[in-house]
């Protein structure tokens, strides 16, 4: 029987040392769990410092927005008013009719100018007075402008070319009869 008392004892022993076991891992499993929640309410506590000191940084920046939209709001009200003054008094300029016939002397000076610069464009050459006048500083293509320092030039290379054609005319026997019968 003293082996059954000892292998009674050990197995009560080996309960009692899984309990002492099983109640220590507990034991180390609070004190973790404790430690954890300190730091996480340290964690907590400066989280919620920094966010406190976000919020109050958004805060002040939603305040400056806010100051600034009502300053644009401000602004744009302001330019509303101004457009509307603008446009009653144009409503008032219309209604009295002295806008028609600014509108009409208006409308005549546009298109006789447009008139007066299509006119001076739609030929291939003109010829103008001086390079200071209207006529060539209205022209958009300078170099088909005529000068009369250039107008002499020009009658003598076409005389000079008119010359040239009349005698070429001659030499190939053009114009004499000679060509009509090659066989005389």
């Amino acid at each position: 029987m003293g082996d059954d008392t000892l292998i009674a004892f050990f197995a009560n022993a080996d309960a009692v040392a899984q309990r002492i076991q099983e109640w220590n891992e507990y034991r180390l499993k609070q004190e973790i769990a404790a430690k954890e929640r300190t730091i996480d309410i340290q964690v907590d506590k400066a989280s919620n410092a920094k966010a406190t000191q976000l919020a109050a940084q958004k805060l002040l920046k939603l305040q400056a927005w806010n100051e600034a939209q009502t300053q644009r709001q401000k602004l744009r009200h302001k330019r509303f008013e101004q457009f509307k003054e603008l446009l009653f008094w144009a409503g008032a300029w219309v209604g009295s009719g002295r806008s028609g016939t600014l509108f009409f002397l208006s409308g005549i000076v546009t298109f006789t100018t447009l008139g007066l610069i299509a006119g001076l464009n739609w030929p291939t050459t003109i010829a103008c007075k001086s390079d200071s006048g209207g006529c060539y500083l209205l022209r958009l293509d300078k170099k088909t402008v005529i000068l009369p320092q250039q107008f002499k030039n020009i009658l003598a290379e076409y005389e000079r070319n008119k010359n040239k054609s009349k005698h070429l005319k001659r030499e190939q026997g053009i114009g004499n009869g000679e060509q009509g019968n090659p066989h005389k």
